[in-house]
């Protein structure tokens, strides 16, 4: 793959797929961390998101666990390299993308669980 993004992160919901769509979640306060965090990502990396998020909406799934996986409860994450994390929720057919954050240690912080934990609830809140 090119170093060229396949999906234009401005746009929401960013892929619409046959098994799939991926979209961000907003805040009450109408903030969408993951926009902005996959904005000010590099090319390159917003390429390999690119690809992770056609393919979980193209196909279903992604098989590969260094690629994408359940943390805890209904939190899950996509993994650019070991650096970069985007922490999401699925509702229905739709994965929603919390934010993001760059890694320092072995595993993904606690904090950053809770708080996609915390968007999360933000969101399903704004949907009643």
């Amino acid at each position: 793959m090119t170093n060229k993004a396949v999906i234009d992160f401005t746009d929401d919901p960013l892929v619409k797929g046959p098994c799939a769509i991926v979209a961000y979640a907003c805040q009450a306060n109408g903030g969408r961390p993951a926009k902005d965090f996959i904005e000010d990502l590099g090319k390159s990396d917003q390429a390999k998101l690119a690809k992770s998020f056609h393919c979980i909406a193209h196909v279903g799934r992604i098989n590969n666990i260094e690629r994408f996986r359940k943390l805890r409860g209904k939190i899950y994450e996509f993994k650019v390299h070991p650096k970069i994390r985007i922490l999401c929720f699925q509702l229905g057919k739709t994965w929603l993308l919390t934010h993001g954050f760059n890694k320092e240690t072995g595993d993904t912080p606690t904090r950053q669980i809770k708080r996609a934990e915390q968007i999360r609830k933000e969101y399903i809140s704004l949907l009643t």
